[in-house]
């Protein structure tokens, strides 16, 4: 592996873990410029007339950086639409079209931008409506008046005036992301301020649905809590993503009446998009969509159907799952991969449908488990040690071997490497955790795939690394650089490699930890919550003995001795990380899976898939080759 191949795989993967946060955030921003050209534009042309130059000035300047904006998104199916559906937004806005045409080309991208970049944008809990009411009279109520009409005293000499929230037609065209994303950032150019700084992220989520429930009347949150009581598909179909992302328009246009007043009235009444309950019933719901699709021979429909039962449905219950009962977890997300496979396998209807009611009956057991009283003491204190120690695990075991290794070679530089790299991914998953918590959320598809990603990269280079430890473990001229303790006995090349596995090593594990803990927390109850620090620490004693004894244990072995054991070890870390890394994949629909009928052995990164078990193969079968390549080289010389 050249220097050069390192540091693009290093950069590759860091940047990789940061553009699924930075297309989110520039999504987001997009829904803001589309919906503000939407509501506003007839301040800027009436009748063909521009009343306003500065507004119209406006005008031009969100619909160019629209424009711009969505030709540096990833270039993905639909895309292009979105780039034809700018384009004829801005040539209506320099032709000064009437307001109707502007509104509608506005809602299509706005359609658009969600159907095909999904806006993985949402509240970590459900709104407090009454603390809302609170923060919009402190903080809204000057200059949009107490009952959101527009009308504060601070307002009448504001151009252009404070939206009155009680408007019918700018509730309609505006989402409660694109109001989240107003009171985040503001609006350059009015007096929209920005509340990033001054209003927590729960508040700033509060006053989006507060303020974009006020047009929705007593009559239509009546008529929309009835309606998504009684139709299931209703339930299945405004997912907390549609409530959020989508104008009610858009909600009527696409499901129609009921489904607009059933919109309203979640608006209102927050807490039920929020119950656990309910995505089990979301998942429910897309398992019978797909099955009905599959019958109907719409494969394409049926497995978009089956990855939206996991991705929109399970997988939003699946961490909470894990900390209570991980086994029952790994179940359940297995039977909604069989449905995925028999569907991709064109399996008889009978099968299919088989499979669906096991996946169903696997969401009734998961909602049995997680309908009790919170985790007790033990099963907190247990659940919070065997998360930190069987996550860390796998990172501490590659960081204490290359530590060692380093320490034994007296290699200073690529000791500071590798202590750079896990400082680095430690701050990385901070910022991760913090990126997650406050400014947007992480899709399951998108926390599957840096999963899959990252575990797959740091595979590769782990592989590299054992491999290259295993060949110089059989060359007597590099033991004699090691035994002289000679720094520069390491090249750039492999300084780098060692670098990088610190870093993604630590990392992935972060993730996955974080992830993890998060749920948890919310399964204790203020009773428990001590144990889970309790079991947080005792965790990390655990690991440090792990770490000690590791260092005791290499500093002692002879030098060949040790570059073998340490080479073996990363290679089969390797073989596990590539396993968890093709499993996230599938979990997340970029892989297809297949599955084979034995067991699955997470900590061998076993998931019985005929890909996941031919990759590890695969990298098994190389490492032989490889190793008894190396052994005949050392004998021919």
């Amino acid at each position: 592996m050249t220097r050069t191949l390192q540091r693009w795989l290093s950069a590759f993967v860091v940047l990789f873990l940061l553009s699924s946060l930075a297309q989110a955030a520039s999504q987001t921003a997009l829904v803001q410029l589309v919906e503000y050209v939407g509501a506003d534009y007839i301040n800027a042309v009436q009748d063909g007339t521009i009343v306003s130059d500065e507004e119209y000035a406006e005008m031009e300047e969100f619909s160019r950086l629209l424009h711009e904006g969505i030709g540096q998104l990833d270039d993905v199916e639909g895309r292009d639409t979105l780039l034809e559906q700018a384009a004829a937004l801005q040539q209506a806005v320099a032709g000064k079209a009437p307001e109707a045409e502007v509104k509608a080309l506005a809602q299509s991208i706005r359609g658009t931008l969600v159907d095909v970049y999904g806006i993985p944008v949402m509240p970590k809990a459900a709104p407090d409506m009454a603390r809302a009411a609170e923060v919009y009279q402190s903080t809204c109520a000057l200059c949009h008046g107490a009952e959101g009409r527009g009308d504060g005293p601070a307002g009448a000499a504001l151009e252009p005036a404070p939206t009155d929230f009680h408007e019918l037609a700018r509730y309609e065209g505006r989402s409660l992301l694109g109001l989240y994303t107003t009171i985040t950032g503001g609006v350059e150019g009015t007096g929209m301020a920005a509340y990033e700084e001054t209003l927590s992220e729960a508040d700033r989520w509060a006053l989006a649905f507060y303020v974009g429930s006020m047009a929705v009347t007593p009559d239509m949150a009546a008529s929309g809590k009835t309606a998504i009581n009684n139709e299931q598909e209703l339930k299945t179909a405004l997912t907390l993503d549609a409530v959020i992302a989508k104008a009610p328009e858009d909600v009527r246009n696409q499901l129609g009446d009921e489904a607009y007043d059933a919109a309203g009235y979640l608006r209102t009444e927050p807490q039920a998009l929020f119950s656990q309950n309910r995505f089990i019933e979301i998942s429910d719901g897309k398992l019978s969509e797909a099955e009905q699709a599959y019958a109907a021979g719409d494969t394409g429909a049926a497995r978009a159907a089956a990855l939206s039962a996991y991705l929109d449905g399970f997988e939003m219950i699946e961490q909470q799952l894990s900390a209570v009962d991980p086994a029952v977890m790994r179940g359940i997300e297995r039977r909604f991969m069989a449905v995925r496979e028999g569907i991709e396998r064109g399996l008889p209807q009978a099968e299919v449908s088989d499979r669906v009611a096991q996946a169903r009956a696997g969401l009734q057991e998961a909602e049995d488990i997680l309908s009790g009283d919170g985790l007790s003491a033990t099963a907190t204190f247990s659940a919070s040690f065997f998360i930190l120690f069987r996550e860390g695990l796998e990172a501490l075991l590659i960081i204490a071997a290359l530590l060692t290794f380093t320490r034994k070679a007296d290699a200073k530089t690529a000791t500071r490497y590798i202590h750079y790299g896990w400082i680095l991914a430690l701050a990385a998953g901070i910022a991760t955790w913090y990126v997650a918590s406050t400014l947007i959320n992480l899709s399951g598809a998108t926390r599957e795939i840096t999963e899959g990603v990252a575990g797959i990269a740091a595979a590769v280079i782990l592989f590299y690394v054992g491999f290259w430890m295993h060949n110089n473990s059989q060359s007597q001229k590099w033991l004699g650089y090691i035994k002289n303790k000679v720094d520069s006995a390491l090249d750039g090349g492999t300084v780098w490699a060692l670098a990088v596995v610190s870093f993604i090593s630590v990392y992935r594990e972060m993730f996955e930890t974080i992830l993890f803990y998060q749920a948890l927390w919310t399964q204790v109850t203020a009773a428990t919550q001590s144990y889970l620090f309790y079991g947080f620490g005792a965790a990390v004693v655990a690991l440090a003995v792990v770490c000690v004894l590791i260092f005791r244990i290499g500093m002692k072995l002879p030098l060949g001795l040790f570059f073998k054991a340490t080479s073996l070890v990363l290679l089969v870390l390797s073989v596990i990380l590539l396993g968890k890394g093709v499993a996230a994949l599938q979990e997340a629909g970029i892989l297809n899976a297949r599955y084979l009928p034995l067991p699955t052995i997470e900590w061998l990164g076993f998931f019985p898939t005929i890909q996941g078990a031919l990759a590890q193969a695969a990298a098994i079968v190389l490492a032989v080759l490889m190793w008894l390549r190396s052994r005949g080289q050392v004998k021919s010389s």
